[in-house]
């Protein structure tokens, strides 16, 4: 069945990778918001028959925007998908490489909502046929989905990268305890044996702040500090500083979703960072590793 693939504007980097991967046909987006704060988007196209019969795949990125506003990536994406399903394609596929609201999966305080399932609810509601997502925050949400739905490990693109730059006598340092499993499977992408380690960190639930200590022997040691998200790089700049006191040789700071909202970069390349490495999941100049292959060939045996 042929396919025809839409470039959201959060993922046109990604999304024209993802159609050239698969050889087919990729529409753009027309997208701007009114005075009022109304979000507007139209597919680019003149005849809606071309959907007809169509596997449609729609790539759109939930990470904020230039101004920081991650809710309209979220409505841009809910009303491509409301547009495609009133042209009769045989099935809808969405794709997205960040998913926002993936952090707000628990309640930690009285009175907080458990948005990311809300979200997941709403995108059940368009009745869509497949969902791809690239190293979801809460891994679990994707059992919240009616329709199939995928979580894309990205883990073994970032070590080969690393890999790629040189890196030697590699130590993992999770950012945190909760991380630390991910961080081992991480590990394993370089190697037999490679040591993982993480710092005691304590976040304050109402203000955010962090507190983080630890001493290891890194001396000589090139340090991979890896996770899922890099929002405004306090918790890898902390874990940065601490490596470079041990003796850390190289220090890289990797993931998937590297947001390095507000001062992330300086906070990172300052505690010492050598390279800051992310994917395409976000259009920025650290997204050094693609994820377009990896998606295109879950969307090609589909």
């Amino acid at each position: 069945m042929e396919k025809i693939l839409i470039v959201g504007p959060a993922s046109q980097i990604l999304g024209v990778r993802i159609a050239k991967e698969l050889e087919i046909e990729c529409i753009n987006t027309e997208f701007k918001k009114f005075p009022d704060g109304e979000n507007y988007i139209r597919l680019n196209i003149e005849d809606e028959t071309i959907f007809a019969d169509k596997k449609v795949i729609i790539v759109q990125s939930t990470a904020p925007n230039a101004t920081g506003d991650q809710n309209s990536r979220l409505f841009e994406l809910f009303m491509m998908i409301d547009s495609v399903k009133r042209m009769a394609p045989a099935k809808i596929i969405v794709v997205i490489p960040y998913l926002a609201y993936a952090r707000q999966d628990k309640i930690f305080r009285p009175g907080e909502s458990q948005f990311a399932k809300v979200v997941i609810g709403i995108l059940n509601s368009f009745g869509i046929d497949e969902l791809y997502v690239v190293d979801v925050h809460a891994p679990l949400l994707v059992n919240e989905c009616l329709c199939k739905a995928v979580n894309i490990d990205s883990m073994k693109l970032l070590a080969d990268y690393i890999k790629s730059r040189g890196a030697k006598d590699i130590v993992v340092i999770s950012p945190d305890k909760g991380a630390v499993e991910r961080s081992k499977a991480f590990a394993k992408h370089f190697g037999e044996n490679i040591p993982v380690e993480y710092f005691d960190k304590e976040r304050d639930v109402k203000t955010g702040k962090i507190l983080m200590s630890g001493k290891l022997s890194l001396k000589e040691k090139d340090v991979v500090i890896a996770d899922d998200i890099i929002s405004t790089g306090g918790t890898m700049a902390s874990a940065i500083k601490i490596a470079k006191q041990n003796g850390a040789k190289k220090v890289y700071a990797a993931a998937t979703h590297a947001l390095l909202l507000q001062q992330a970069k300086f906070r990172i390349l300052n505690a010492g960072a050598d390279e800051i490495i992310g994917t395409d999941s976000i259009d920025n100049e650290v997204a050094k590793v693609s994820l377009a292959k990896t998606i295109a060939d879950y969307l090609k045996f589909d």
